[in-house]
């Protein structure tokens, strides 16, 4: 069989396989394999806001394109700086030449708030006070519209106001602590020494010392005369224990109508939580009051009903059977306090 191969098909085979030929010479001599791609990342924080320096120390690097991973616009200098607007992880790819990249993660923290020193609480206050007496503190902070003190034997905030007052039931070392404009990062803590009360009258307390005679001046027995004999009239030894006989101290009387009427003086500015004194038990303003069930101090619910008009719908104390002193206080008032 004889077999006939056109000329065109020969010569259209030659065609491409030149093309082909000229093609991959082309590209073989155009051919520049990948150098090793590397950036460094230098950062005095790396925090939010923080600016951040990225620098690229590649071989043969002719462009750069940097992609910071957070979907800001790419850069194309060979050291960028660039800061986060929020904390995270973050995958920064540098691409060189246009086809040669490289990528490292970093770690975005969040953003240290800058303290303004001048917003810092500051009050005074007594290195030492008494059990029962009258601690009178002011604050003295610049711009300062809210407050939270705390006097160290509760947990709950014990007052709101700007200049409270806080009589103290134990002794002991106390930390008062004071937050204004309710950010407790610009809050100060200051301790005040709480001495026990004494009580008018109640003796002082001495160590007893015993004294070794000394043997020198020591009598002999045998030439002391003998004890005299009895008294015919002699009297009796009380065999009672000492104080058996003291009388209790009574605290005056006051009606539920009369301690309405001083508790409307003080809404009304013209009576205070210290002429109350006399009839609480110990003295004490702190004793515990209850407000429409919400659990309080006395000398709190004075401040609170300073200056507002208040009507009195219940109100019951609890007295002290032996000193008639007041324990503990009930009230219900027409305006919400707490």
């Amino acid at each position: 069989m004889n077999h006939h191969i056109d000329k065109n098909i020969i010569v259209i085979l030659a065609s491409v396989i030149l093309v082909s030929l000229v093609t991959i010479g082309f590209k073989y001599a155009k051919y520049n394999p990948c150098d090793i791609v590397n950036f460094d990342v230098k950062a005095d924080q790396f925090r939010v806001g923080e600016i951040i320096r990225f620098k690229d120390y590649s071989e043969n690097a002719q462009t750069y394109t940097w992609d910071f991973g957070d979907s800001t616009v790419v850069r194309r200098d060979p050291a960028p700086f660039h800061t986060y607007d929020t904390e995270g992880n973050y995958k920064v790819t540098l691409t060189i030449n246009g086809r040669c990249d490289f990528s490292k993660e970093i770690v975005i923290k969040k953003r240290i708030p800058i303290i303004d020193s001048t917003r810092i609480a500051k009050f005074e206050l007594p290195s030492t006070i008494k059990v029962g007496e009258l601690l009178n503190v002011k604050d003295l902070t610049k711009d300062a519209t809210s407050w939270e003190w705390r006097f160290g034997e509760t947990l709950e905030v014990n007052s709101t106001y700007q200049h409270p007052t806080y009589s103290y039931l134990k002794e002991g070392l106390k930390t008062v602590t004071l937050i204004v404009n309710g950010d407790p990062r610009y809050s100060t803590s200051k301790q005040i020494q709480v001495l026990p009360k004494i009580e008018i009258g109640e003796p002082i307390k001495r160590k007893q010392v015993t004294r070794t005679p000394d043997p020198e001046l020591a009598l002999s027995t045998s030439s002391l005369p003998e004890a005299p004999p009895t008294l015919p009239n002699r009297p009796n030894i009380s065999s009672k224990p000492p104080g058996a006989d003291k009388k209790i101290k009574k605290t005056p009387t006051i009606s539920r109508s009369s301690f309405a009427k001083k508790i409307i003086a003080v809404s009304e500015n013209k009576a205070s939580a210290q002429d109350f004194r006399q009839y609480l038990c110990n003295e004490n303003l702190q004793t515990n009051t209850s407000v429409k069930g919400k659990k309080t101090t006395f000398i709190e619910l004075c401040e609170k009903i300073k200056g507002k008009k208040i009507k009195i719908k219940s109100l019951e104390l609890f007295k002290n059977k032996e000193t008639n002193c007041i324990e503990y206080i009930s009230i219900d008032l027409s305006k919400k306090l707490f």
